[in-house]
């Protein structure tokens, strides 16, 4: 896990997001070092619901041309 993912990870912990988010997020997101950077910045500035993460996280995987699908985990 990079420096980023650990710190995202942290953040969405001390945030209270549940574990699964928590997972699945990382999952997607380490596909793209600018998406683990873009979602790092987004929640440090915004502080957003679970839900408002979870649209930023489909709004990142489409600009940065990720599959959100998470068949192999």
């Amino acid at each position: 896990m990079t420096s980023n993912e650990q710190a995202l990870l942290a953040q969405m912990q001390d945030m209270g997001y549940s574990q699964g988010l928590c997972v699945t997020a990382l999952h997607i997101l380490s596909q793209s070092k600018q998406a683990v950077s873009d979602m790092l910045a987004y929640i440090y500035d915004e502080q957003p619901s679970e839900e408002e993460f979870i649209a930023e996280i489909a709004r990142i995987c489409d600009s940065n041309g990720i599959s959100p699908q998470i068949s192999d985990l």
